[in-house]
């Protein structure tokens, strides 16, 4: 993963002896015990990262592979495009890039997020991996670099993303589909009405491929608490919609998920 220092922008080079990294304006990070690099100094915003109970929770409920069938769709689209390097922004505790290291070997894999704990976790999991604690969505990469890029509905510009992308480097684009966690979206708002399928245009990008990922997760009380907790939906509930939800919810949770790859022109 080619960075830039957070301070000056410049790039940012690895001391073989340390792990670290400097600029040539003389900005040093260290990495942590862990290997992660921190690039954000000073204090952290507590709201960054998840409660260590939630995390857990996420990582059990992804290790227990409810979202298997979205990583293999993603390595469906990504292994004909031979061994690189996958940076994944916002990458959470990192489940994603182990479960594509295990059906993509040869790949080397990265990723950027706020979450102090969730890079510590990442980085413990996957000592090989770069892990590095920055915003997802003004990443310290060094333009015109990357080879390939991992965006789970983050809110950055393509003029960004694109800046950030090696010539002929690629986006993989994952976005909600009309579908995604339906039971849920009408248990909090029975009046709701399925939204037309529609693919993303990423301006300055060539598309290669889309799949759409359909698939249901089979809910007790617990998970359907978990998907409370987790969901961008779920916030919104209030505490007799939640009680509701957990106690008579439904049985499945539909799962709809697009994928786009891209491109950036050579």
């Amino acid at each position: 993963m080619h960075l830039q220092c957070p301070r000056c922008r410049s790039p940012l080079h690895l001391h073989q002896a340390s792990k670290g990294h400097y600029c040539d304006n003389k900005h040093h990070f260290d990495p942590a015990p862990e290997g992660y690099l921190d690039l954000i100094p000073g204090k952290k915003n507590p709201k960054d990262s998840d409660s260590r109970a939630l995390m857990r929770a996420k990582r059990h409920f992804l290790e227990q592979g409810h979202m298997q069938p979205l990583v293999d769709a993603m390595a469906s689209l990504l292994a004909p495009l031979g061994e690189r390097e996958l940076i994944q922004l916002e990458c959470g505790e990192g489940y994603y890039c182990r479960a594509l290291a295990e059906r993509l070997p040869g790949w080397r894999f990265a990723g950027v997020d706020l979450a102090k704990n969730a890079i510590f976790a990442a980085s413990k999991a996957q000592p090989e991996g770069s892990f590095v604690i920055a915003d997802p969505a003004r990443a310290p990469l060094q333009p015109g670099q990357a080879q390939l890029l991992l965006v789970n509905d983050l809110r950055v510009k393509t003029e960004q993303l694109c800046d950030w992308l090696a010539p002929g480097g690629y986006l993989l684009h994952l976005q909600p589909g009309p579908r995604h966690q339906w039971q849920l979206r009408i248990s909090l708002n029975p009046v709701s009405m399925e939204h037309p399928l529609s693919w993303p245009a990423l301006a300055g990008l060539d598309p290669l491929a889309q799949q759409r990922c359909q698939f249901s997760l089979t809910l007790d009380q617990k998970l359907r608490g978990f998907v409370l907790e987790t969901s961008r939906l779920g916030w919104r509930a209030d505490a007799e919609q939640r009680h509701q939800f957990i106690q008579q919810g439904p049985d499945e949770l539909e799962q709809d998920l697009l994928l786009t790859l891209w491109q950036k022109p050579l």
